[in-house]
């Protein structure tokens, strides 16, 4: 209970942040994402679940634990370590005996793995040992969907949001609203840096075009 009152003592400290701006800021982004990524969330539960379930027909029971494993002690885990000679950084080395396709919890959990980039040479090396090459290529299409696509539009949605609150944020009248909306971020950002040339200049460089001739 001691621990209870003081852990509510410190979350009273997540009352200011309102009042700093942009604490705030980032807060309200992460509320925002929150309440508008089901959809995404939606469709990456639908392919984790069809990815674990084609992994389950492809790789069950590949992967069989030793016999010792069904005993848990501190002397059966020294018998492992001494009966098997192991490779540094392998499957077998590191115990990933739960991350396997036997069943639709562990096959969620590798994929995580997998997303993650967690050791996940060690998945490919230990299946593709266990059964062909080709299981190289259901791993790699997995961490193409997840890890490069998946993983990288959520932080690109997490970035586009924050910039498009920090711009209105920053807005003083419904001009500056539309024209915020009408431009880019990154143009709005690079605004001050760019300079636009004056008739002129694009009429003499346009003269000095090798092979554009302008008639007047």
């Amino acid at each position: 209970m001691v621990r209870l009152i003081n852990m509510l003592i410190v979350f009273r400290f997540l009352r200011i942040i309102p009042d700093i701006k942009l604490m705030a800021l980032v807060a309200s982004t992460l509320l925002d994402l929150v309440k508008n990524l089901r959809a995404y969330a939606g469709i990456l539960m639908v392919v984790y679940y069809m990815f674990a379930l084609f992994g389950i027909w492809l790789f069950e029971g590949v992967i069989k634990p030793p016999p010792e494993m069904s005993v848990i002690s501190n002397t059966s885990m020294e018998n492992i370590t001494s009966n098997y000679s192991m490779q540094c950084g392998t499957y077998e080395q590191l115990e990933y005996w739960p991350n396997n396709f036997d069943d639709f919890a562990a096959a969620n959990v590798l994929l995580y793995n997998v997303m993650i980039v967690n050791n996940w040479q060690a998945f490919l090396e230990v299946y593709s040992r266990h059964t062909t090459g080709w299981s190289k290529i259901y791993f790699v299409c997995w961490w193409l969907t997840s890890s490069v696509m998946w993983v990288n539009l959520f932080v690109a949605v997490i970035l586009e949001n924050f910039i498009y609150k920090w711009d209105r944020s920053h807005s003083c009248s419904v001009t500056e609203v539309e024209r915020i909306r009408y431009e880019t971020s990154v143009q709005f950002m690079f605004r001050e840096q760019i300079k636009e040339p004056t008739e002129e200049e694009l009429l003499c460089q346009l003269n000095q075009h090798p092979h554009l001739h302008l008639h007047w």
